[in-house]
């Protein structure tokens, strides 16, 4: 059960983060409204991989990595003209989106196994 608390953590980690990048994007609603969906996404499913962990989750956690991995990707080739800070942003926050559902993926036999 610790790889998916951990998992739930890198999920939340990269949530709060897209959620605080929200106030430095404002200034352009494409990316606000991005920055805060992945909030929200980053927020319920880091929650729900610490606090109910189901193999539900965990495939959620997986269509939400494949869509984060898309979203943030994206981002950041988008601002590769932009100041270092924001491609870098935007690959934290890719990393920590995948990096967590790849490994609430790798754990998913052992919650299914002890169910």
């Amino acid at each position: 059960m610790g790889g998916l608390r951990l998992a739930g953590v890198l999920r939340l980690i990269g949530g709060v983060l897209s959620a605080l990048l929200v106030l430095v994007a404002l200034d352009t609603p494409g990316y606000a409204l991005l920055l805060g969906a992945g909030g929200i996404v980053g927020l319920v499913i880091g929650g729900l991989l610490i606090w109910r962990p189901a193999v539900h989750v965990i495939r959620w956690s997986n269509i939400a990595g494949v869509a984060w991995l898309a979203a943030f990707g994206w981002l950041t080739v988008t601002n590769l003209d932009k100041p270092a800070g924001e491609v870098i942003s935007g690959l934290i926050l890719a990393a920590f989106g995948v990096v967590g559902a790849l490994l609430a993926q790798i754990r998913r036999g052992r919650l299914a196994n002890a169910a």
